[in-house]
């Protein structure tokens, strides 16, 4: 009886976790993204956005307030779907270059980025928690 008992526990635990996987459809990633974060938590002082071609390439286009300039830049993406669910960046000229981000999220107008190592926080949203919406 105790064993039907944990056998039981063990299946529903199991289906649990797999339940709670969430498959990410690459197909989404393909478009213009912004990134944008709560502005009475996190103020940006210009704009980024990636647009991605669905060929492993993107355009890279910021903006700095502050400065008033704005720059372009072109690269390629790496996705690891099988084994982590990762994005790694490889733009030429960037701040961001050769960092790898698991996918914790990617919808048809949302997507979030997280650095491989780090964990979640308020004060890392732009560098570690990196958060887009979709523009086209």
């Amino acid at each position: 009886m105790m064993r039907k008992i944990v056998t039981l526990v063990c299946a529903a635990l199991l289906v649990t976790g797999l339940c709670g996987c969430e498959k990410l459809d690459m197909s989404k990633l393909e478009g213009t993204w912004s990134e944008q974060y709560d502005p009475t938590v996190f103020a940006m002082d210009g704009s980024v956005e990636y647009t991605f071609d669905g060929n492993n390439h993107y355009q890279l286009h910021t903006y700095d307030a502050l400065g008033g300039e704005s720059h372009d830049y072109s690269g390629s993406y790496a996705i690891d779907l099988i084994n982590k669910g990762t994005i790694t960046i490889n733009p030429q000229m960037s701040d961001f270059s050769n960092v790898t981000y698991t996918l914790v999220k990617l919808t048809s107008k949302e997507m979030v980025w997280q650095k491989e190592g780090t964990t979640y926080s308020v004060g890392t949203w732009g560098s570690d928690y990196r958060h887009f919406v979709r523009v086209k």
